[in-house]
């Protein structure tokens, strides 16, 4: 991961316009075994067609099935068209279009089944720091990952421009063109408008807000601090119940404000409570969050406590506290391996300079 920007690769980057009526490039959402969700934001309602299959040739298609409204005036639309039927772990192919007007072809890879080993990589806090963005996401293409977890703080605020000039640069257009990603939504995005319309949950699940997926040997539970989380709400009986629900050999728990934080915006009281009350009883191995602005790797009981916070954001200073075991000032982004016996985590820097690694064995 050292070295500079390959030529090649910024050259993925390059973006085309969009056809006529599609505001900006697909992308994926809500990665299963055997679907996953085409995102495409338009200036109309007009149904968004999208063809898809393991040739070039594609042979399926799939139209709007739902569609969301930003608060861009006039209105954009963003369609939400499902892949159904995949072959988990098949690549395919796929271009979108409204009419005859077609995208350029990307490429994907359906979600995994329990003994096949996958890549995901972790970004969070990427507000207001473009250059760094950029030079993590030409890394996390590099290093073809299955799928992307966000960790919120997208961008600055909750605003339509907000989204369009923080986030949805020509690099994360490229890069969720072709990998899946999913985000907890942070203090700054909110879970707003445009967050509702710009996200979407996996195919099947009973809310948008908060919910679990399954990828390979691992299961993740997506919280969101921006609502109540404390015992006595929704979110913390899906938790409860979900946690206790799966079989999957490794736990993953993402969610923006961590529970245990030495410095930064430091600890969340209804995150604690419901690592004490849930994870640890339920065998969570792994939680990873963003919110404070350093790299801090902490473990409570078992559970390794994952702050992995800025990938453009301004720094802040770390702290120790007694369940610190490493903590760096710099801009940090993780990508993590999972097979059925091994869940490693590697971290970096926006240069690819290695900051930690975990390695956990069952």
């Amino acid at each position: 991961m050292r070295g500079s920007i390959p030529v090649i690769l910024l050259a993925l980057f390059h973006v085309t316009l969009s056809p006529a009526g599609m505001i900006m490039t697909p992308y994926l959402q809500a990665l299963t075994p055997t679907s996953v969700c085409v995102l495409v934001e338009c200036d109309s309602k007009d149904p968004v067609t999208v063809q898809y299959g393991v040739t070039g040739d594609f042979g399926l298609s799939a139209t709007t099935e739902s569609i969301a409204a930003t608060t861009d005036s006039p209105a954009t639309y963003v369609h939400r068209i499902p892949l159904q039927g995949l072959t988990p772990g098949a690549e395919y192919s796929y271009r979108a279009g409204q009419g005859n007007d077609f995208s350029r072809v990307f490429r994907f890879r359906a979600g995994v089944l329990p003994g096949h080993p996958f890549r995901f990589t972790w970004v969070a806090d990427d507000r207001n720091g473009p250059e760094v963005l950029y030079r993590v996401l030409v890394r996390a293409a590099a290093a073809k990952p299955l799928l992307a977890l966000y960790g919120g703080d997208l961008c600055p605020g909750t605003g339509y421009e907000s989204w369009k000039t923080g986030f949805f640069l020509p690099p994360q257009m490229i890069f969720g063109a072709s990998v899946p990603w999913v985000n907890t939504p942070g203090n700054h995005e909110k879970w707003t408008t445009n967050t509702r319309a710009f996200t979407h949950g996996p195919v099947g699940s009973a809310s948008e807000e908060f919910f679990s997926f399954d990828c390979g040997d691992l299961h993740v539970l997506v919280l969101n601090s921006e609502i109540p989380l404390a015992a006595g709400s929704p979110q913390y009986a899906f938790a409860d119940a979900d946690l206790h629900g799966t079989d999957r050999r490794w736990k993953l728990v993402m969610v923006h404000k961590p529970a245990y934080c030495a410095g930064g915006h430091g600890e969340d009281s209804s995150m604690i409570e419901m690592s004490t009350g849930i994870f640890e009883k339920t065998g969570v191995d792994l939680v990873l969050t963003g919110h404070s602005h350093f790299y801090q790797h902490n473990l409570v009981n078992g559970i390794h406590h994952m702050v992995i916070g800025s990938a453009g954001a301004p720094l802040y200073d770390p702290a120790k506290a007694w369940y610190t075991q490493k903590s760096l000032k710099e801009y940090n982004w993780a990508i993590g391996d999972v097979a059925p016996a091994s869940l490693s985590l590697y971290v970096y820097n926006e240069r690819g300079v290695p900051l930690d690694t975990l390695l956990l064995r069952k």
